[in-house]
C-alpha cells in the first residue's frame, strides 16, 4: 500500500530566526529517532523500472524524492506503489548553492520525521536526479543532525554511495555545516 506524504510548498530559506528554532526541534527530533531505531539509508539516482528489481531487494519503507516538480516525479510515486513504499517527496529546485540557500530544509526535515514516526526500523531510499548533489547535502545534513562530527559525516556517506561522496562538493559540505552552526548560535 502507497503511505504517500505531501509536504507544505517550499518556503522561507534557513536564515531566519524562526527558521533556526525550527531546526533545533527537527534536530532533536532526527536524534531521537535515529538513536532509538534501527534506520538504514541507501542512496541512489532516480529509481526507474530498470530498478526497480534492485529495489524491491532491498524492502524499503520510504523512498525520499529530492527532485522539483519540473522534474516529473509521479513515476516514481507509481514505482513506489509497486515496491509497497511510502513515497516522501521534498521538491529541491537543483543541486545549486544558491538553491540550497532558499529551500526551506526544515520542512523538508520535518516532513521526512512525519513520515518515518511510525515506522520502528525504517528503510529510506533518498535520490534526486543522479544521487550526488541534493542527496548528498541532504544525507550528509541528517548525518550531522544525527550527532556525527564532519569527519565521521563523510565517513559514512562514503560508505552509503561513494560516488555521492566523492561528487556532493565541499561546499554543500560546508553549506550544511553552516546551516547547522546557525542552528547552535542562535
Amino acid at each position: 500500500m502507497l503511505r504517500n506524504h505531501d509536504n507544505p510548498t517550499p518556503g522561507q530559506g534557513y536564515g531566519n530566526r524562526k527558521m533556526s528554532e525550527d531546526m533545533k526541534d527537527v534536530a532533536a527530533e532526527i536524534t531521537a529517532i535515529f538513536t532509538e531505531r534501527e534506520v538504514r539509508l541507501f542512496l541512489g539516482p532516480r529509481p526507474g523500472k530498470k530498478s526497480l528489481d534492485t529495489l524491491a531487494g532491498l524492502n524499503l519503507t520510504h523512498c525520499c524524492t529530492l527532485l522539483s516538480e519540473r522534474e516529473d516525479v509521479q513515476p516514481i510515486r507509481r514505482i513506489c506503489q509497486k515496491l509497497g513504499c511510502a513515497w516522501v517527496w521534498l521538491p529541491i529546485e537543483g543541486g545549486r548553492l544558491d538553491v540550497l540557500r532558499q529551500t526551506d530544509i526544515a520542512a523538508h526535515l520535518q516532513s521526512l520525521i512525519e513520515s518515518v514516526a511510525s515506522e520502528p526500523e525504517p528503510r529510506i531510499y533518498f535520490h534526486c536526479s543522479a544521487g550526488i548533489h541534493r542527496t548528498g547535502f541532504f544525507v550528509y545534513l541528517l548525518l550531522r543532525m544525527r550527532g556525527y562530527d564532519r569527519d565521521e559525516a563523510f565517513e559514512v556517506l562514503t560508505k552509503l554511495r561513494p560516488v555521492t561522496a566523492e561528487q556532493v562538493g565541499e561546499e554543500r559540505l560546508d553549506l550544511a555545516d553552516e546551516m547547522l552552526a546557525g542552528l547552535y548560535s542562535t
